[in-house]
């Protein structure tokens, strides 16, 4: 019985995690004038697709898309074939990320775990900002419905720290130890 119900366990938990999508960030604390690198994954992936779109908001008063820092699993967008990874910025707050395919040729891809997009953020303003990814739809090919990915685990929140007080917070620690030496 109990090789049964650990069985029943493994299966369970084995697929939890599967069609997800999340983002990761390199640098939770950073200052103004730093930038964030953000990869979004799309984990456990399960059945084949040959387009995707995505796309990872934030505050636009303290981040900015760093142009050309852009690269992916996929190959970026060609305009000879219409096909590949477009990263697209003009809305504030905003970087989507979509996968079209060549109509002609498509490319299937098949079951895994993927690293959609990779790019950089520079912290431009202090305060704290949320991460989040929009609805994350996989498209199999003639397939216009779509799969929609699981974004539950997609979003973080970061502060970014104003310039001066982290300098005065190294000038009161340079206090506290100064009292310390003395007593």
């Amino acid at each position: 019985m109990k090789k049964v119900l650990l069985l029943v366990c493994t299966m369970f938990f084995g697929t939890a995690n599967a069609n997800m999508i999340n983002i990761e960030l390199d640098n939770v604390n950073p200052s103004v004038g730093d930038t964030v690198s953000v990869n979004i994954n799309m984990i456990g992936i399960t059945e084949d697709f040959t387009a995707f779109f995505a796309g990872l908001n934030f505050d636009s008063s303290l981040f900015a898309y760093v142009d050309g820092s852009a690269s992916s699993d996929f190959p970026l967008f060609d305009y000879v074939t219409f096909s590949g990874l477009d990263v697209d910025t003009a809305a504030a707050g905003l970087v989507s990320t979509n996968l079209y395919q060549d109509f002609l040729a498509p490319v299937v891809y098949g079951a895994g775990n993927y690293l959609v997009a990779t790019f950089d953020l520079l912290a431009i303003g202090e305060g704290q900002s949320s991460f989040s990814l929009v609805t994350t739809t996989l498209f199999g090919e003639n397939d216009f419905d779509g799969t929609s990915l699981d974004t539950s685990a997609s979003a973080t929140s970061i502060a970014v720290p104003a310039p001066g007080s982290m300098a005065l917070m190294g000038l009161a620690g340079l206090a506290l130890f100064g009292f310390r030496r003395k007593a």
